[in-house]
Parts: structure tokens; C-alpha cells; sequence
């Protein structure tokens, strides 16, 4: 009974993590966007919570998009 108990927590959890993952990657997406219509990269960097230490991460990313 409580190994069942575990593999539902365990899926639940990797549910979870997949769902993280994605939404980072949405925001990413999101940020290389602002970036491309003109908003400063600090600002989207701040908003985003993408490395503030490295802003020019998103310029970087934008440019290996189509």
C-alpha cells in the first residue's frame, strides 16, 4: 500500500518537474521576444528571472532564433 502511495508522489513529481520546464522555456520564448521588439534587456532580464548576472544571455538567444 505505501509503495503505491510513493509512485503517485514520485509521478506527481516528475508531472511537476515537466511542467517547470516547459514554463521556463515559455519564458525564455517570451523574453527573446520582448528583446526583439525593442525592450531593454535589463528590464526583461529583471522581469524574466533570467541570470542578472549575464543580461545579455537573452540578446544571445535571440540571435539562434528564426
Amino acid at each position: 500500500m505505501a509503495k503505491s502511495f510513493i509512485e503517485s508522489a514520485a509521478q506527481r513529481q516528475r508531472t511537476g518537474e515537466v511542467a517547470a520546464d516547459a514554463t521556463r522555456a515559455d519564458v525564455e520564448l517570451e523574453a527573446v521576444s520582448a528583446v526583439r521588439q525593442g525592450e531593454a534587456v535589463e528590464e526583461v532580464s529583471e522581469v524574466s528571472g533570467i541570470d542578472a548576472a549575464d543580461p545579455r544571455y537573452v540578446e544571445k538567444a535571440a540571435g539562434d532564433l528564426p
